[in-house]
């Protein structure tokens, strides 16, 4: 749903990759398909790769209604509870019901 909303919100902004897709290839992009899987991954267009909450962060610094949410996430405090908040969300994930493709 959040990537749907990036998606609509900034479409020149980010090249998107569904890693359901049938020829999706996780070693292409130096990962694992678990890894994939598990958590959010961004790859900046330096080609460092961030993965959860960083990922996150990264999309959010480059939508200028974001900004001020990247921002915060990066305080200590907020940023070790989202970490914490994210492994517990990538924890329950796959128990979550999925959508539904047309």
């Amino acid at each position: 749903m959040e990537i749907s909303h990036y998606k609509r919100i900034a479409p020149d902004l980010f090249d998107m990759v569904d890693i359901s897709a049938s020829g999706f290839d996780a070693e292409e992009y130096n990962l694992t398909p678990a890894a994939v899987q598990k958590h959010m991954h961004v790859r900046t267009p330096e080609g460092v790769v961030k993965t959860g909450v960083d990922a996150f962060a990264h999309i959010w610094s480059q939508i200028p209604k974001y900004n001020l949410a990247a921002r915060i996430i990066k305080w200590p405090v907020i940023y070790s509870l989202a970490k914490i908040g994210y492994l517990i969300f990538a924890t329950v994930r796959p128990l979550l019901p999925k959508k539904r493709r047309p």
